[in-house]
């Protein structure tokens, strides 16, 4: 599907978007240097870079770019970071982690990063808001989460009246949950309590500790939880409802002034998830970087469920929005009033797409 470019008018601004520019605002965090990295054998099928025959001139820019889980579905951007993917485009591009998709967010509307990697629920909230917010690329059209528990829950019924572990009210933990026990005829605002822990690895001590019981996990962290004990309950990927997960976000009045800038951004990207489906010993590299784990299983396991749910041209899932903007309407009704396509600026992806670019990627 196509999406037009599209301006909407301005919302009232909410608690998002004032805590986003209230001074004293916290500065990204930025991850410590992760340890060295043993190379990994050489895929048998080593990826073929698709570039101009002449690298393209250094932009004087320096782009900040932030991701907001150690999830094996940010591996685009690990890649494209770890890969030398950027420096191949002309970017200087600085990658940080930021802990929440909302605390991303916040950041990106603050101006203190360019672009954010994060769910498509935080965009779809700020644009509510009235943050001019664009998805400008979604390579997942579901939730790549499991859902987690205590070793003494077996069924979804006994998380009746039990507490569940998310990270920030709106990131994605928090929406995978919710949507997890609707389609277990839960209701998810009165049937269950949340705790906010601000990480996903503070979700999965607590369950172990039983201080909440259960929360949902992208891959690999759920490879973790299950050495520890806890039990799979339900994994979103396979439940059959559409969600729009990974999204590559920014600001309309920034994308619009650096078009450029978007541009190779997106081509760097576009490559990093070829990359990712297709030379094993890169994407092992960069995941075990990012995850800092040198366990064989645990990135086995996180590659093979990655590969199985990414798009290879990541246009964002309509479908999957409109997922996401009807869980934001139980407490806000504008949701209702907007439609998927108001938020999306598929621009550059699809002149890259009508130049070949894709093509020529995949060796088409």
């Amino acid at each position: 599907m196509r999406y037009p470019r599209r301006l909407s008018p301005a919302l009232p601004l909410v608690a998002l978007i004032v805590a986003a520019c209230a001074p004293g605002r916290a500065a990204p965090q930025t991850a410590a240097p992760a340890p060295s990295v043993a190379p990994a054998t050489t895929s048998a099928e080593p990826a073929s870079p698709a570039a101009p025959t002449t690298a393209p001139e250094p932009l004087p820019q320096k782009v900040t770019a932030s991701y907001s889980s150690i999830s094996g579905s940010f591996l685009p951007i690990f890649i494209a970071a770890d890969s030398g993917l950027f420096d191949k485009q002309g970017l200087d591009v600085e990658l940080t982690y930021i802990a929440s998709g909302t605390t991303s967010m916040q950041s990106l509307i603050a101006g203190d990063v360019q672009f954010i990697v994060t769910s498509g629920a935080e965009p779809m909230a700020a644009y509510l808001g009235g943050a001019p917010v664009r998805i400008l690329l979604g390579w997942l059209r579901t939730l790549p989460a499991l859902f987690m528990v205590h070793p003494s829950i077996t069924s979804p019924e006994q998380l009746r009246g039990q507490t569940i572990g998310i990270t920030r009210f709106g990131g994605q933990p928090h929406v995978a949950a919710r949507l997890a026990l609707k389609a277990w005829g839960l209701d998810p605002d009165t049937d269950v309590q949340y705790l906010q822990l601000g990480g996903v690895a503070e979700i999965m001590a607590a369950t172990q500790s039983g201080q909440v019981m259960g929360g949902a996990y992208s891959p690999p962290t759920n490879v973790k939880a299950r050495k520890l004990g806890l039990r799979m309950l339900g994994d979103l990927g396979q439940m059959g409802i559409p969600y729009q997960g990974s999204v590559l976000v920014a600001l309309q009045p920034y994308t619009e002034a650096n078009p450029e800038v978007v541009r190779r951004f997106e081509r760097a990207m576009l490559e990093g998830i070829k990359v990712s489906l297709t030379d094993d010993a890169a994407t092992r590299t960069a995941l075990s970087k990012y995850t800092r784990t040198e366990d064989p299983e645990l990135l086995d396991e996180t590659i093979s469920y990655y590969r199985g749910v990414v798009q290879r041209v990541p246009l964002p899932s309509p479908e999957g929005l409109q997922t996401v903007l009807d869980d934001l309407a139980e407490n806000d009704p504008r949701a209702r009033t907007i439609q998927p396509r108001a938020v999306v600026d598929t621009t550059v992806l699809e002149q890259l797409e009508q130049e070949g670019y894709l093509k020529q990627l995949y060796g088409e």
